[in-house]
């Protein structure tokens, strides 16, 4: 009776929630999540991993082009990380990540949608200049981003700069804040 009044008392919000457990295993969420993400009911069930919805987003294309394993390491980097990121059908989505004294993890999620009234719209980035900004906003250098993918430092510093270009940025910093604000980080 207690879980009833706790998941309808859940369900009556309008933001969406998900809650981990320390083994990244899902305990609990509300409807509105499933409504904003568009979650299949059967994925819905306690004790289904963490990286099943993070395959799940990927295959339908919610993460953008890259490399899967790179994707997946980025999202299990960013687990109580709060940001904003553009779903592909335009809905900005801010996801608040935070840490539970459990060792599990919960993330509340709310939209907003796309703004169409004079805002600058998310510029197309290629999937290499995705995966370089978001290492970048992870702090990483050019050199260590460039030995995680592989390439060169100097491949590093291109990527970065065509992000800059077509952000309307010159620094790194304003590089990252400029994605950040358009709903382009994290992946």
């Amino acid at each position: 009776m207690v879980m009833d009044i706790l998941q309808d008392t859940l369900d009556q919000l309008e933001v969406g929630i998900i809650r981990f457990d320390a083994e990244l295993r899902l305990v609990a969420w509300n409807r509105a999540l499933i409504e904003m993400m568009g979650f299949p009911t059967e994925m819905m069930v306690p004790g289904t991993p963490f990286l099943a919805f993070v395959e799940f987003n990927i295959a339908r294309g919610e993460h953008g082009s890259g490399e899967s394993r790179l994707i997946v390491r980025q999202r299990l980097a960013s687990l109580t990380d709060s940001y904003a990121r553009r779903r592909p059908d335009g809905t900005l989505i801010r996801v608040q990540g935070r840490a539970m004294a459990d060792g599990g993890i919960m993330k509340v999620f709310t939209t907003r949608e796309a703004d169409t009234g004079g805002a600058q719209a998310a510029p197309e980035l290629s999937g290499r200049e995705r995966e370089v900004l978001l290492w970048a906003a992870q702090g990483k250098t050019a050199w260590e981003t460039a030995s995680i993918l592989g390439i060169s430092p100097k491949t590093v510093e291109f990527h970065l700069a065509n992000c800059g270009k077509k952000l309307g940025t010159t620094a790194k910093a304003q590089t990252i804040l400029a994605a950040a604000r358009r709903g382009l980080l994290p992946l």
